[in-house]
């Protein structure tokens, strides 16, 4: 039996790509993998290229030269798509490597639950990218998640951060894996699935919170300006 891969339909109804993996071959696929793949890019390019996560730029364009100002632009052009590469491969195949081993599913059939988590999750970029844009400023934090309200009255930016990463789509995301682990695996799931997928939200919210500590500004101003 053939079907054909839908992704809104696999989005609203992942019981039912379960079920139709367990028929036999879904078509169409390595299409959607494509288009989502370069609309992630055009994504995070758009970001780019409105000023999204380039701050240090102002510090280059106020103490450097021009060349310099240019070279920087474009490293962080280059910068943002391998950014948003390495993004979507990680929650495309890594995380789907993941459930392979806590769950009793194949890696292949994973890819089709994972490339819906993937769009979800440019779709929320998306929707912080157009807020941003409509209000002419961007922030550290995003307005799906509970961020903003932990700005007020935390002072603790790395709770701050990962609070910030724990929004209303993370909820969506591991609702979606539920539907199709608990569909596919039928009665021989485990009980604790639903805490796994969350406990996973966690640590990556928790890692991610981490990387924004990493000094990425110094760094790059050292690097286009030149030493101390």
């Amino acid at each position: 039996m053939y079907s054909t891969y839908g992704y809104w339909r696999s989005l609203i109804y992942p019981d039912r790509l379960a079920g139709e993996l367990g028929q036999g071959t879904v078509t169409g696929f390595k299409r959607r993998v494509f288009g989502v793949f370069i609309l992630g890019i055009i994504l995070f390019i758009l970001r780019d290229i409105w000023g999204m996560n380039t701050e240090t730029m102002t510090y280059i364009l106020a103490n450097g030269t021009a060349d310099d100002y240019t070279i920087g632009r474009y490293a962080a052009l280059i910068g943002s798509i391998l950014w948003s590469l390495i993004y979507m491969t990680f929650h495309f195949w890594g995380v789907a490597w993941i459930l392979s081993k806590l769950t009793n599913i194949q890696f292949k059939p994973l890819l089709k639950l994972q490339l819906v988590v993937v769009g979800l999750l440019l779709f929320e970029k998306a929707i912080n990218f157009l807020v941003f844009a409509i209000a002419g400023k961007t922030a550290s934090v995003s307005v799906l998640s509970f961020g903003p309200l932990a700005m007020t009255f935390l002072e603790n930016w790395y709770i701050i951060f990962f609070v910030n990463q724990l929004t209303i789509f993370s909820a969506l995301i591991v609702a979606v894996q539920y539907r199709f682990i608990r569909f596919y695996e039928g009665e021989e799931i485990r009980k604790d699935v639903i805490w796994l997928l969350i406990a996973l939200q966690i640590i990556f919210a928790l890692f991610t919170a981490a990387i924004g500590f990493v000094p990425v500004e110094k760094m790059l101003n050292l690097l286009m300006i030149g030493g101390l």
